[in-house]
């Protein structure tokens, strides 16, 4: 699904060169909306599971304030992985390095990697280490964040590699984000979701 003319051929097509001149591990996310595409769930992993390709199932974010969110709409990761290994057994496997946002699991039968990344049902807030540049140059430390950081001023008066790494140090020491653990423990008291005004996804990337 996108906003562009460009056909699934195509996407595929792009993935197999990217591929041959060696780029990887390339990674394909799904976010995945009841209702909506859930029914793809299977065919996607069997699609891509003789394939170099790592796919990841995302759940349905409330990223932005546009996209109409309800925690309705979301299919846990872990219906996503009962789905799968109902018809291609899988076994887990550990995670690449501390903080990374997938689980990851693997076929039994050929070893290829599929995963999922349960940012709404198991939130992950105390071990993220990662940050987003804006194309206006603002870092921001969540991507359910309402503002950012400016980074454009240092770059552009002149300020020195170690200046601008110890910039971001500072910002990151500061980092006090944690909307989706907040979300989970009002949900979990049946209590509304904490609802700032956050950047969109299209602004900062996914």
């Amino acid at each position: 699904m996108n906003d562009v003319d460009v056909t699934v051929a195509q996407i595929l097509h792009g993935l197999e060169v990217a591929h041959q001149v060696g780029l990887g591990p390339i990674k394909i996310n799904m976010v995945v909306k009841k209702g909506v595409n859930e029914h793809e769930i299977v065919p996607m992993a069997r699609h891509f599971k003789d394939t170099p390709f790592i796919l990841r199932f995302i759940e349905y974010m409330d990223v932005g304030s546009s996209n109409g969110w309800s925690m309705d709409d979301v299919v846990p990761s872990r219906d996503v992985i009962a789905r799968i290994n109902a018809v291609m057994p899988l076994q887990t496997i550990d995670a690449n390095y501390p903080g990374e946002t997938a689980q990851r699991w693997r076929y039994r039968d050929n070893g290829n990697e599929v995963g999922v990344i349960s940012s709404v049902t198991q939130a992950f807030c105390h071990d993220c280490t990662r940050a987003r540049l804006s194309t206006e140059g603002s870092i921001y430390t969540c991507l359910f964040a309402s503002q950012g950081h400016d980074l454009r001023s240092l770059l552009r008066g002149g300020s020195s590699d170690a200046e601008i790494a110890s910039a971001i140090a500072a910002i990151w020491h500061l980092r006090g984000d944690r909307y989706s653990e907040l979300r989970s423990q009002t949900q979990d008291q049946g209590l509304a979701a904490p609802a700032p005004r956050k950047v969109e996804m299209s602004y900062i990337g996914g």
